[in-house]
Parts: C-alpha cells; structure tokens; sequence
C-alpha cells in the first residue's frame, strides 16, 4: 500500500516558517523543514503557495516628474514587452513543470505500488519456499515409511509363508496318522486270525495313538504361540504404520486377515487331528474288546473245535460291522 504524501497545509506553513526567519523557500529547503516528502509534491505545493502570495510593494525613488514619467512610460513599456515574455514563458515553464510534477508524483505512486508488490511477492516467495521445504520433508518421511511399511510386508510374507510351510507339514502328518490308522485297521484284521499278532498290534496302534496325541498337542501348542507372535506383530505393525497412506494400511490388515485365517485352519487341523486320535483311540479300545473276544473264543475252542469254529466266524462277521462302523 502507498504511503500518505505531504499536504498543501504542511509545505504552507513550512514556507511561512523559512519566510519570517528571513530566508527564501525552495524544495530542498522545505524538504529539509518537514524532514521528508517527495520533491514534485512539494513543488507543486509550493507554486500554489506563491500564486496565493501578495506581491510586495517598491519604494520608487524620487524624480522629477516630467523624466519620472517618460521613465515611467518607458519603463512600462519595456516591462510590459519583457513582462508579456517573462510571463509566457513562465506560464510555459510553470505548466512544463506542473506536467513533470504531476509525472513524478505518478512514478512515485507507481514506484511505491511496485515496492509494495515486490515486498508482497517476496512474502509470497519465503511462503512458498517454506512450504516447499515442508513438502520435501513430508515426502521424505512418507519415503521412509513406506519402506519401512515395505520392510514390514516383506517380514509379514516371510512369515506367512512359513506359517504355511508349517502347515503344509501338518497337514502331511495328519495323513501319515491317517495311513497309521489304516495299517492299524489292517493289523486288527490279521490280529482275527492270530491272538498273538492281535495283541502286537494292539500294542503298536496304542504306542503310535499315545505318540500321535502327544505330536498333535505339541503341534497346537506350537500354533497357538504362532498365532499369538503374529498377532503381536501385526498390532506393532498396526501401530508403526498408523500415520501411513491408506492403501498401505488396507493391504497390511489384508495380509494380517490372511495370516489370522491361516492360523485359524492351522488350528482346526490340529483339532481335526486331536479328534482322529480320539478316534484312533476308541477304534483300539474296540480292537482291545474283539481280542478279549479272541481270547474267550480261544478257550471255548478248547472244549468244542467245532463250535469254536463257528464262534469264529461269528467273532470275524462282528469284528467287521464294528470296523466299518468305526470307520463311518
């Protein structure tokens, strides 16, 4: 904004001030009265102050009158030709200089509106470089985190894919126990025709139930801790990644979505397992019942070898609705 210029009033009453200590007044001096102001301004101030000016009156020295006044008629005569000219010209030079004035006071004013701007547009500049700096340094920490929300996901597939790997070998270990359990089935059926190998089998079937229960708890055990580590590491993950852009955020709590999955079927594998072994067990405990039977049948065979035969064949029939049952 352009600041107030001088007033009339002001180079007014400087002018009467220089007048009455009995100097001239000019620019500079007013200038120096009021202590600031722009030269045009105070040069037209001051060409309005004179015009306002009364002329001062001349003592005439003392002549006769006849040469007083062919002096005087000559003296008017020759002061109007040089008067006329004298005022002419000044009427040219005073507009010459009101036009130059009235210039200068509108270059000041220009002057003045372009300091301005420029002051207002290296306001405007340190703003923006501010800001500019600020966003430099906001892109270098969101280039930080989204490697270190890199990093994380990369930890995070690691992870995964352990997670299942360990699964996958569960998986193959429910099939080997399902294997077992089918030999065991077809142990039981040998066992119909011999006590001795019966009671063999009995004893291997109950050993690998025992060890594959034992596995089976170890594995959940194992699960269950996994589960636990990841849920903490997806809360720290969560937690570093909080101020991260949203689509990194959405695909951290996909992945962790995946992992919890993951665990969750990891689980109910182990409790599937758990079950089999339940199961496993019952099919030994049936398997124990139909060698007591065995045993029975044994020392009737001892009384009657024909009855024993058929009570054989009977045990056998019964043996088998039991293991398809069992394996219903």
């Amino acid at each position: 904004m352009a600041r107030t210029g001088i007033t009339y009033e002001q180079v007014a009453a400087a002018a009467d001030a220089l007048v009455g200590a009995g100097e001239k007044p000019s620019i500079q001096r007013i200038r120096e009265q009021l202590g600031s102001g722009s030269p045009n301004t105070i040069h037209r101030h001051l060409t309005a102050w004179r015009a306002a000016q009364a002329p001062a009156e001349r003592r005439a020295a003392r002549l006769p009158d006849e040469l007083a006044s062919a002096l005087a008629d000559e003296i008017e005569r020759q002061a109007s030709a040089a008067r006329a000219d004298a005022e002419a010209a000044a009427l040219e030079a005073q507009q010459t200089a009101d036009e130059l004035a009235e210039t200068g006071e509108a270059l000041e004013q220009q002057a003045e509106e372009l300091a301005a701007q420029v002051e207002a547009l290296e306001a405007e500049r340190d703003r923006a470089a501010g800001e500019r700096d600020s966003a430099q340094s906001e892109v270098e920490r969101l280039r930080d985190e989204l490697d270190r929300e890199r990093r994380g996901g990369e930890e995070t597939r690691q992870t995964l894919a352990e997670t299942r790997n360990r699964v996958q070998t569960l998986e193959e270990q429910r099939e080997e126990e399902r294997q077992a359990r089918i030999e065991a089935q077809q142990e039981a059926k040998n066992a119909a025709q011999s006590r001795i190998e019966a009671e063999r089998a009995l004893a291997v079937a109950e050993a690998r139930t025992e060890s594959a229960q034992q596995q089976a708890e170890e594995r959940a055990q194992a699960l269950r801790d996994e589960r636990q580590a990841h849920q903490q590491a997806a809360e720290e993950a969560r937690l570093g990644l909080k101020s991260a852009q949203e689509v990194h955020r959405q695909e951290l709590q996909q992945v962790r979505e995946e992992a919890r999955q993951r665990v969750e079927v990891a689980e109910q594998a182990a409790q599937a397992a758990m079950q089999e072994v339940a199961t496993a067990r019952e099919q030994a405990a049936s398997l124990k019942g139909r060698l007591d039977a065995m045993k029975e049948a044994a020392s009737q065979h001892q009384a009657d070898e024909t009855p024993s035969r058929d009570a054989g064949k009977d045990e056998a029939t019964t043996g088998k609705s039991r293991k398809e049952k069992g394996s219903e």
